[in-house]
């Protein structure tokens, strides 16, 4: 894909993140960044300083790809704000965390005023907004691709495209299949951070080292956005701590028994595990 424009709501760290690296690997494409917050205009400009700056949904008109950058909550009232300035032909794709509801309230907005896809890049942070973009932050990281059977093949592979352009690793699944493997690789890993956390406490915080520093760090992720997230994904969420709530059984069943061989084999398995994950 090579898009003669961009058009870009909602800048966060996503959002931000997309229009850094977009104006790097596609030179003279025009990026255009559509804001709700008037006052946060002069921190983009001085951001990106080629790019088209307002607070006006109008910034979508003629944009070959135009990226939702607000969470779920947010993206009806943006989505029904734009469709006067879509065609057809526009490429409209988002950065949720959850695919399944999105795709159910989304794609029936859109149908008949432009293409549609889900996307989820898996590169987020533990800080926020767009001071906090970079321009590599895509660099070899997933984004997954949510087609549906409405999904045309060429909306696949210029999304597919698009995001390889960025950097990123392009993988491609069902919404629901989505929905119940990030609950697990992602949603489940910031509630027990979260968990983590409150057990310590503050008064161990001085002694803390890397294992707490590595295993918590997600835990200081905006409460706000993770709240939604959370909530959104509820029931492959409660699934997750249904299947994490028998294997952590185990492990306190193999501790309070002093069962050596239980134990040991527990953590073997999972060291198994973790030396297989995909390096950066």
């Amino acid at each position: 894909m090579n898009p003669a424009k961009i058009t870009i709501f909602a800048p966060g760290l996503i959002g931000g993140s997309v229009a850094l690296a977009a104006t790097q690997a596609f030179p003279k494409t025009k990026i255009s960044i559509c804001t709700r917050r008037p006052e946060s205009v002069p921190a983009i400009r001085t951001m990106l300083p080629q790019a088209e700056i307002g607070t006006s949904p109008s910034l979508a008109s003629h944009a070959d790809l135009v990226l939702l950058g607000s969470p779920p909550s947010a993206l009806p009232e943006l989505v029904r704000s734009i469709l006067p300035f879509l065609s057809p032909t526009t490429l409209v794709t988002d950065v949720s965390s959850f695919k399944e509801s999105v795709e159910k309230t989304i794609a029936p907005l859109l149908f008949g005023h432009a293409r549609w896809i889900g996307s989820h890049p898996m590169a987020g942070s533990e800080h926020s907004g767009i001071s906090a973009a970079r321009a590599d932050l895509f660099h070899q990281a997933p984004v997954i691709l949510t087609p549906t059977a409405a999904t045309s093949t060429d909306t696949l592979e210029q999304a597919t495209s698009f995001w390889q352009a960025l950097g990123a690793r392009v993988l491609s699944m069902t919404p629901q299949l989505h929905d119940a493997q990030i609950a697990r690789i992602s949603h489940l890993p910031h509630l027990i951070a979260t968990t983590l956390v409150l057990t310590a406490g503050s008064d161990s915080l001085p002694l803390a080292g890397s294992g707490y520093r590595d295993t918590t760090r997600i835990a200081s992720g905006p409460a706000p956005l993770w709240t939604e997230i959370l909530i959104g994904n509820q029931p492959e969420l409660l699934a997750s701590l249904k299947t994490f709530r028998t294997t952590f059984d185990q492990v306190t069943s193999a501790l309070e028994n002093k069962d050596a061989s239980t134990l040991s084999k527990l953590l073997d398995q999972a060291t198994h595990i973790r030396r297989t994950l995909p390096s950066p």
